[in-house]
């Protein structure tokens, strides 16, 4: 974890809602299964990306159900104006050393709405200043 003690509630990140639908990672799966849905958050960012995701798999409409039916019970967070504030600050702050343009809208999201980004790409997100996120794909 970086940041904060602080952790919860969470927004899970694009590769960690990935992960959680392949199944291929016990600690993770554990961790998400362990926390009630009203704890658990994905922007609309993380959707706009599995989205795309679908169009290009192979079979399209059944890799979009399976993320549809995990993301139905969990509350998806818009990129609004509270968020768009904070992601030019952020923005600023890393202009010499960038990260992800869709990871820094995500940052933005969970900056706006106090909540730490539970990713397994800490080496982007951690460059973030002020933002708290955990890799639940590790077991720690």
């Amino acid at each position: 974890m970086t940041r904060s003690a602080r952790s919860g509630p969470w927004l899970l990140d694009t590769n960690t809602v990935i992960f959680f639908i392949k199944g291929r990672n016990p600690a993770l799966t554990k961790r998400i299964l362990g926390h009630h849905v009203s704890d658990l958050r994905v922007s609309d960012i993380t959707i706009a990306e599995l989205e795309f995701g679908s169009l290009k798999a192979p079979f399209p409409n059944r890799h979009r159900a399976r993320w549809r039916h995990f993301l139905g019970s969990l509350e998806s967070l818009p990129f609004d104006a509270a968020a768009a504030v904070t992601h030019a600050r952020a923005r600023l702050d890393l202009r010499h050393q960038p990260i992800g343009e869709r990871d820094l809208l995500i940052a933005a999201i969970a900056l706006a709405h106090d909540l730490t980004v539970v990713t397994s790409n800490l080496a982007e997100f951690s460059r973030v200043p002020g933002l708290r996120c955990e890799d639940w794909s590790t077991g720690g």
